[in-house]
């Protein structure tokens, strides 16, 4: 169900400044019901290029990559890029 445009909230106000800074990327907010990895792994189907945040905690990557980092790497059809932040 994708959220209603107005203005105001922070899912709203926190894209606003990514569509800011890449007015030429794509960016579409919706609530969904459901397990994330799996759910993300769906969305990633019909992508060509799945990126996910993964909060960098001084180990190598695969030390660290959760259940739903885990599930759209076992899931998702197109190419995923882990990218560490923080």
């Amino acid at each position: 169900m994708p959220l209603p445009s107005r203005s105001g909230g922070p899912l709203i106000d926190l894209l606003r400044a990514w569509r800011d800074k890449l007015p030429g990327v794509e960016v579409i907010e919706e609530a969904v019901v459901g397990q994330a990895g799996t759910r993300l792994a769906d969305v990633a189907r019909d992508v060509s290029l799945f990126v996910m945040g993964h909060k960098h905690r001084g180990c190598p990557l695969g030390a660290l990559v959760g259940p739903v980092t885990h599930a759209v790497l076992r899931g998702a059809d197109a190419p995923v890029a882990v990218v560490p932040h923080g």
